[in-house]
């Protein structure tokens, strides 16, 4: 038979870039006349999010906003008050190669944020936030599917992997006018405004990629009311729907969309014939959709000739299975002690998570996820002076998952879902928090495969005797086709004169074993 190699290419996973960039915050900021002076500040807060990104050959640029709240009491009113700044920055990182097809992920979190009045009307704040940049890329790997000719046995496996993959990124602007209540007072301030997006359905139809889900907001205002002089918490959602196009998938690909809340802002917007007024939130979403078509291939992982001698090249590989959307959740706590100032009325919980670490655990085939609950409690006391209350509690969760996690790569970020609060009657606080970890697992195998292999027919394989037979005493758990590479002869041969069936020995005994070339 005539010798040939059949080669075959397939795609392999690379991380390219796992790097994490620091931001400093500043700012001294004056009061504008209207506003009342500072007496107490009680808390500092910063939201960072990832605008918009660029990446070009080997640069990746991105644009990270910076929003600031600062709440603190004036002197003539227990009525919190809210300072606002936004502040933008631009960002780039050099990579060490330019990648194909690329996926990257960009994480931004605040590190700490320390506020101080220098004076009764000027503030000065000092920041840091964080941004984790992740990016893989891919590569086309060569390896052999088939060997004919020359007498060469082959052992092959057939894997399952990721033929192609499609990826897009879409942002798009949600904007939705909230009737309030005729009876609420009007906004003063907006103290708080988080959001988060919850997916919904996702679905593949001819070339288009359907996303479907809501957006969770929830937000903590003061009201112009002088009887109602507690903050008020309001939640609602905004819808979105989305055909995204990508031309070259169909039905065959499997996909996944990975649904990011970049900004969302409430304004007070005045209510014709009306003392209330509505909301006016908008809020910008950042869409990422990967598409995959699996596949199967049969390479070869070893190979010998029965006529002459030959001489194998061997490659350890990545090989890449379709990418799976992580989405888990877990319950953590913590519990706050009763403190010298007591707890008379709780106005608003906040959780964050910090210092997240999400890493597979091949050995039981969980994920550890670990890192630090941040609580902050919005209190007064009994006078009605608004104080604060913070407790970190470290947490580490094991989540099973039925991905083998050998070779997984792992790209996914915490966040808190929803918390809740038991204020007991000696004032200690006992809190409860909703983490949700979503993003993307990348499953793989590590196979070693052949990547060459040459047989010279000038040098044929001497055999120890002439006989047609041999005996061999074979052992549990013994692969057949070590045995009958052993022996110069065929696994064919082997397997049907001892009536095997499996690639391995079940049971002790002897075998009887053809030389065959």
């Amino acid at each position: 038979m005539e010798w040939k190699i059949n080669r075959e290419r397939i795609p392999v996973t690379e991380r390219i870039l796992d790097e994490t960039q620091e931001q400093g915050v500043e700012l001294d900021y004056v009061l504008p006349d209207y506003d009342p002076e500072i007496f107490r500040i009680i808390r500092c807060e910063m939201q960072p999010a990832i605008l918009e990104y660029q990446l070009q050959e080997t640069r990746l640029s991105y644009e990270l906003q910076v929003d600031l709240r600062i709440l603190y009491c004036g002197s003539d009113s227990h009525r919190l008050q809210c300072v606002t700044q936004t502040m933008h920055y631009t960002k780039t990182l050099d990579l060490p190669e330019k990648p194909e097809n690329p996926a990257v992920l960009l994480q931004a979190k605040a590190d700490y944020a320390n506020c101080r009045a220098v004076s009764r009307r000027r503030l000065d704040v000092r920041g840091a936030v964080s941004v984790r940049v992740q990016i893989t890329g891919e590569r086309m790997q060569e390896v052999i599917s088939d060997v004919f000719g020359m007498q060469v046995q082959c052992q092959k496996q057939t894997i399952a992997y990721a033929s192609q993959k499609q990826r897009a990124v879409k942002t798009i602007s949600l904007s939705e006018d909230i009737e309030r209540n005729a009876a609420k007072a009007p906004i003063q301030s907006i103290l708080r405004c988080t959001a988060r997006a919850e997916q919904g359905e996702q679905s593949i139809i001819a070339g288009k990629f359907v996303v479907r889900g809501e957006v969770l907001v929830s937000l903590l205002y003061c009201s112009t009311s002088e009887e109602q002089t507690e903050p008020e918490s309001m939640q609602f959602t905004l819808p979105y729907s989305q055909i995204i196009d990508m031309e070259q998938i169909d039905e065959t690909f499997t996909g996944m969309a990975a649904v990011q809340v970049i900004r969302c802002e409430c304004k007070p917007v005045s209510n014709k014939g009306s003392d209330s007024d509505n909301l006016h939130c908008e809020a910008d979403l950042r869409i990422t959709c990967t598409a995959c078509k699996p596949a199967t291939i049969s390479i070869v992982t070893d190979a010998y000739s029965t006529a002459y001698l030959c001489d194998c090249v061997r490659t350890p590989l990545r090989i890449d299975g379709t990418p799976v959307l992580l989405k888990e959740q877990f319950s953590c706590t913590a519990a706050i002690p009763a403190g010298d100032t007591p707890v008379d009325f709780v106005s608003d919980l906040q959780c964050r998570i910090k210092n997240v670490s999400a890493t597979p655990v091949p050995e039981q085939n969980r994920i550890r996820v670990s890192g630090m609950l941040c609580c902050s409690v919005l209190a007064k006391d009994q006078e009605g002076m608004p104080f604060l209350l913070e407790k970190e509690e470290a947490f580490e969760e094991l989540l099973a998952t039925t991905v083998p996690l050998e070779q997984a790569m792992l790209c996914a970020e915490a966040e808190p879902a929803d918390s809740s609060f038991h204020l007991a009657a000696d004032g200690s606080l006992s809190i409860k928090a909703t983490i949700s970890l979503q993003g993307m697992l990348y499953p793989a195998t590590q196979q070693t495969a052949l990547s060459e292999i040459t047989v010279d027919e000038n040098r044929k394989r001497t055999r120890d005797s002439d006989c047609a037979l041999r005996l061999y005493y074979g052992t549990v758990g013994e692969s057949v086709w070590e045995i009958a590479k052993r022996c110069n002869t065929k696994v064919s041969a082997i397997a049907a004169e001892n009536d095997l069936s499996g690639d391995t020995l079940t049971k002790p005994g002897m075998l009887f074993i053809p030389i065959v070339s």
